[in-house]
């Protein structure tokens, strides 16, 4: 865990092309007809892509506190 805080910018860098990645996915049997047989990849890349957003938001939030946590450390 440690590692991705280190490397910040590798770690957006992953998360930009999962979210990129998941969203080309979700369009996958798409087609209008729901009885298909690939539309279960088309809804596993959609909520695929929602868990890479919400994991992209919950990462930087964890960036901005630990910064916030560092500056206060340093001046005690």
């Amino acid at each position: 865990m440690q590692r991705l805080f280190e490397r910040p910018k590798l770690t957006y860098i992953v998360l930009v092309v999962a979210i990129v990645g998941f969203f080309a996915l979700s369009a996958v049997g798409n087609t209008g007809k729901h009885d298909t047989n690939v539309t279960w990849i088309g809804d596993t890349g959609w909520w695929l892509f929602v868990l890479s957003l919400l994991t992209t938001i919950v990462y930087s939030v964890a960036l901005l506190v630990r910064g916030v946590v560092r500056r206060r450390r340093a001046t005690t």
